[in-house]
């Protein structure tokens, strides 16, 4: 009988030696998944930041872009194109901010707000320097397209535009 109740006992033990090392196993996955999801999740989070850091830069670099531009034009016209420290400052004033906003685009991860940005550029370079081709209402229907691609982009889980819309 003891040999019966010995090979009872090392069978309960070796059961209950499996049944921890299992339970210990099954532990060492889950906190292994869960490590794994924190980590994206985590890297998401970091991504969608950054993405959202380079869009509210570029829409801030679009707008002190547009202010410098309307300074650059209205000071050539009064001028009317003539040599002047003022219009030399203001030159400055506006190419900085040009450079400025590639800058910032550059770091934009989004082609649709990229391409709607130098789209609007453009108009508005032509627009307020030189009134004859592109008019205030073209400029300012870029503008808002601009505008609309950031914040969808802003709004969006990834940080990236759904937009679609052209002028």
């Amino acid at each position: 009988m003891t040999a019966g109740l010995r090979a009872a006992a090392e069978s309960a033990t070796s059961f209950t030696l499996a049944t921890a090392v299992g339970a210990a196993v099954i532990s060492l996955l889950v906190a292994i998944g869960t490590q794994v999801a924190l980590s994206v999740r985590e890297s998401n989070a970091r991504r969608y930041l950054r993405r959202r850091a380079a869009l509210t830069d570029a829409q801030d670099a679009a707008l002190a872009l547009r202010g410098r531009l309307n300074e650059y034009g209205a000071i050539s016209r009064a001028n009317a194109g003539r040599p002047s420290p003022e219009l030399e400052r203001a030159e400055r004033r506006y190419v900085d901010a040009r450079a400025l906003l590639e800058v910032a685009l550059s770091r934009v991860d989004d082609p649709m707000v990229t391409a709607a940005a130098q789209r609007w550029r453009t108009a508005a370079e032509i627009s307020f320097i030189s009134s004859a081709e592109v008019s205030v209402a073209e400029e300012q229907q870029h503008w808002q397209v601009v505008n609309a691609a950031i914040g969808s982009a802003l709004r969006s889980k990834d940080g990236v535009s759904g937009a679609t819309a052209r002028p």
